[in-house]
């Protein structure tokens, strides 16, 4: 089962130039090395920070662990603190609501990702029925593409995140204006759900840009 690491971040002031050198330089290949696959680079322009959100991929968790625990991963994150402030990470698994043909990098998308908690009391059951039934088909309505769910299982809470994507930050507007997604959102959050908070993410490019680049050149 697929795992992802998150790991957030702002820049450290002065330093953004020499930032992006080492993250297109070093930092994206020293985790492809030790087995984590940059699968997203993501700028937060709504919601909470940090700003910047690395999303990483691993095969399994004993992967990942392996990784993590690895010498080259202490160097490189190490590194990356001379750069950047205000970190903190997260692991996260499937949640299994959402299908998934295989989790990859989706070059130039924007994302809409949302948090919660389940509220105290409320059954799994029906909570999971409303998630698969209703939210979801509401929100794809809504001309949002859902793309994962999934549950926090080390870091910080809320502990679910939905993961949405759409082409532009147009799109994803007109979507949460959409009564289709009104509607879904008043009940997940009227009966379902606490400690909400969602973000919007705009591509960085440091991640979607050089795997967009080497596609195109391959047609050549």
């Amino acid at each position: 089962m697929a795992v992802l690491l998150n790991q957030h971040w702002d820049i450290r002031p002065g330093k953004a130039e020499v930032y992006s050198d080492f993250v297109m330089t070093h930092y994206n290949p020293a985790l492809a090395k030790i087995g984590i696959k940059l699968v997203g680079g993501y700028y937060v322009t709504v919601g909470m920070g940090p700003r910047i959100i690395a999303v990483g991929l691993a095969e399994n968790m004993s992967d990942l662990e392996e990784a993590l625990a690895s010498s080259a991963f202490e160097e490189i994150t190490d590194r990356l603190m001379e750069y950047v402030t205000h970190y903190h990470s997260k692991i996260l698994t499937s949640t299994g609501r959402v299908k998934t043909d295989g989790y990859k990098v989706q070059t130039g998308l924007w994302k809409f990702h949302q948090y919660w908690n389940i509220a105290p009391g409320v059954d799994k059951a029906h909570y999971a029925d409303f998630i698969t039934r209703e939210f979801v088909p509401g929100l794809e309505k809504s001309g949002l593409k859902v793309s994962a769910a999934w549950r926090v299982v080390v870091g910080s809470g809320p502990y679910i995140l939905g993961e949405c994507s759409a082409a532009n930050l147009v799109d994803l507007a007109r979507a949460i204006e959409n009564d289709e997604y009104r509607t879904v959102m008043r009940k997940l959050l009227g009966e379902y759900v606490v400690d909400y908070h969602s973000r919007i993410l705009a591509p960085t490019g440091r991640v979607d840009l050089p795997i967009f680049l080497k596609e195109m050149m391959a047609q050549f």
